[in-house]
């Protein structure tokens, strides 16, 4: 366990991988009765850790279904007899037993107060928390606290997630506890960033399909060549979130099964 503030305890899954960095981040929120946000992947002591730390959890909270942050959800909430939410709009089969909460819900318990914020793009359901006593975000994989967070289609959209990095950045918070990786001290100037990068990789995207690389995987080599290439699979499902963006914006469109200019 690692405190992070007076209110935030951070109990870390033991998960390392490119994409999920030093492992998952479960976050503890409060003291009596606390809000256990994210439990993780099912991995025993993680979760039996999650829950000496918690002691008697009031609520247990994720930001969206992938299974580095969801997939221990119901047997922890089981563990702890506390109710398990997330967004009501999430893919089916997923976390059954878990409550529905919108969109600019306050959730207050104990005086602990999050409101959530919709995020999505990383994944269709992606909500982020916002911890009002520290003007602070919790931003599961929308934000990472290293490096960039993964697009993912089919359910990943770049044109909601670029909104959604707008409207985080329009929050102003003092600082961003994410997913994976450590906590964020400057959150504008990592969302100006994170903006920019986008902005960037779709030119990139472009100057691919400009060059004469119609194929996903061409891009990928082109793009990406400088990357590791354990993340190429996941840079793919990035670049096709990028081009399903530029066809919705009619830039680009797939002909004779290559993306061309339109």
């Amino acid at each position: 366990m690692t405190r992070l503030s007076d209110m935030v305890r951070l109990v870390r899954a033991p998960n390392p991988s490119p994409l999920t960095l030093e492992g998952t981040n479960t976050y503890v929120i409060g003291e009596r009765m606390p809000i256990v946000i994210d439990p993780g992947p099912a991995i025993d002591e993680h979760l039996e850790a999650v829950l000496d730390e918690a002691g008697q959890p009031s609520l247990v909270l994720l930001t969206h279904h992938h299974p580095d942050h969801a997939e221990g959800a119901e047997r922890f909430a089981a563990m702890a007899r506390a109710p398990l939410a997330m967004y009501a709009d999430h893919p089916p089969g997923v976390c059954a037993t878990a409550a529905a909460i919108a969109d600019g819900q306050r959730i207050d318990v104990d005086g602990t107060a999050l409101v959530t914020v919709y995020t999505p793009g990383h994944s269709s359901d992606h909500l982020s928390f916002y911890l009002e006593a520290e003007r602070a975000l919790l931003t599961g994989d929308h934000v990472l606290g290293r490096g960039t967070t993964v697009v993912a289609h089919p359910d990943g959209d770049m044109a909601a997630y670029m909104r959604s990095l707008e409207r985080a950045r329009d929050l102003h918070a003092t600082k961003l506890y994410p997913g994976h990786g450590p906590i964020v001290d400057e959150p504008d100037a990592v969302l100006d960033y994170y903006i920019a990068h986008r902005i960037e990789r779709e030119q990139q995207v472009l100057g691919a399909i400009d060059a004469g690389l119609g194929e996903v995987g061409e891009m990928v080599e082109r793009i990406y060549a400088a990357y590791d290439r354990a993340l190429h699979a996941a840079a793919a499902l990035s670049v096709r979130a990028h081009l399903g963006k530029l066809a919705d914006d009619g830039v680009v469109a797939r002909r004779d099964g290559r993306w061309v200019r339109v």
